[in-house]
């Protein structure tokens, strides 16, 4: 098994098997083997009509003390060709994990409109380079109420430059964040949009893998559960841990995007291998496809300490989501059956078990009332946007498509999945075009 503990010098990857996703001749081969400033261009980030920019803004760290300790919290724009002040502005509120350039020009591709729309993305406070100085091993800061309070200050700091209609926008758990944030702030934005807006926020729930079972299927859930059986961990963390952690997030990934569906056949087939065979053909896709995302969440989740150095580097921002968890979000995964193969065999005991081991205290968060944004969906005085995907595993804890909501509507994509918009322009379009008939109203 691989060394978890080099991987500091050497990122739990091996060279990449593959350079081509889906070529199963080479897989099977690797088995038996606030000022502005432009972004900098990468060679794989993508040209187009528009302007990129970085901007900063100095965060308090507790905004009940603004004049106490600070940070710097990045935030991302994309301009296109002929916007100016008066044009849309889409203010999406950053998620758990680093913001990039090459994700702005997603966003763009996906809401195309016959009028410029201008994107701007804050990183949510302790994830990519917006973080404190000093270790981030308990990273205290990060909590919900203080990151809408960052996006609070955001859109003071750019209404008076931007002035046309400002849309506030989630992704998943920032579906959720964006109702909390127009709940708390309703003057701040003209509309929202929640994209497969989680807003029950229960310690632990089984409702996942109720969908994972339909989406996979039951050979490939049954295969897959022999492999998360023979990963069973002797101890907390070992090898066994990260590489069961690393196969559970490619089932994230192949059961909860729209865009990994092609490769499910492929995972299906690699899963009637030996597990140390299939894991080497996954660690060749995650390398190729995935930029080594699915070990690195593995690693992430193992970690007991976060030294500074490594949080900057933006790998392993899957740390401070496992805090969140402990602390005011949950949802931890169970199975959704008592009997029988299951590739979820945790319970809330391990879970709780996993958070101390982790990060040295019982998650108070397990004992909580739960966050729940749904219960502030009636109260909204601003319309929304509501979209949900009915293949969707994180549907079970999204509204309802009849939902009755105040001002708005609520897009129900049956055949899709995780925020289906997103990546998609001709829903994407569908969706703005109704969003920007509520910001200007």
């Amino acid at each position: 098994m691989i060394d978890r503990f080099s991987f500091l010098e050497h990122p739990l990857s091996r060279r990449r098997f593959v350079k081509t996703a889906g070529k199963l001749t080479l897989i099977t081969a690797a088995c038996t083997q606030a000022t502005a400033r432009p972004v900098p261009a990468r060679a794989e980030e993508e040209k187009g009509p528009f302007t990129r920019e970085i901007r900063t803004i100095t965060q308090p760290v507790d905004h009940a003390h603004p004049h106490g300790p600070s940070f710097t919290q990045y935030i991302h724009l994309l301009i296109p060709d002929g916007a100016d002040e008066s044009s849309p502005f889409f203010f999406i509120l950053g998620n758990e994990h680093d913001v990039t350039s090459d994700e702005m020009i997603r966003y763009y591709k996906a809401y195309q409109t016959a009028e410029p729309i201008i994107f701007i993305q804050p990183e949510h406070r302790g994830y990519g380079q917006s973080i404190t100085e000093g270790d981030q091993t308990i990273p205290s800061y990060v909590t919900i109420d203080q990151a809408l309070a960052d996006y609070h200050r955001v859109v003071m700091e750019f209404r008076g430059e931007f002035t046309g209609p400002w849309m506030a926008v989630g992704y998943s758990y920032g579906g959720g964040l964006v109702i909390n944030y127009a709940h708390s702030y309703p003057d701040d934005v003209d509309a929202i949009l929640s994209s497969s807006g989680v807003v029950d926020w229960p310690f632990a729930m089984d409702v996942y893998d109720r969908q994972v079972r339909l989406n996979l299927g039951d050979d490939i859930y049954t295969r897959v559960a022999g492999h998360i059986e023979a990963l069973a961990p002797d101890e907390l963390f070992d090898d066994n841990w990260v590489h069961r952690e690393f196969l559970t997030a490619w089932v994230t990934g192949m059961t909860q995007y729209d865009e990994y569906s092609p490769y499910v056949g492929l995972f299906g087939f690699l899963s009637r291998l030996s597990t140390e065979r299939f894991l080497k053909a996954l660690r060749a896709l995650d390398d190729s496809i995935a930029d080594g995302k699915a070990m690195k969440y593995a690693v992430a989740n193992a970690m007991t300490s976060m030294p500074w150095d490594v949080a900057h580097t933006g790998e392993y921002t899957w740390r401070v989501w496992r805090y969140q968890q402990a602390i005011e979000t949950g949802v931890f995964w169970l199975s959704s059956e008592a009997d029988g193969p299951t590739i979820y065999p945790r319970t809330e005991e391990d879970f709780i078990a996993e958070c101390e081991g982790a990060l040295g205290f019982s998650p108070p968060y397990a004992k909580a009332a739960p966050w729940s944004p749904r219960d502030m969906v009636p109260e909204l005085k601003v319309p929304m946007v509501y979209v949900i995907g009915g293949r969707d595993p994180w549907k079970g804890i999204c509204l309802e498509s009849d939902f009755p909501i105040n001002e708005g509507r609520i897009f129900l994509y049956n055949d899709r999945k995780h925020c289906p918009e997103r990546r998609d322009p001709k829903l994407g379009g569908e969706v703005i075009a109704e969003l920007l008939s509520f910001a200007r109203k």
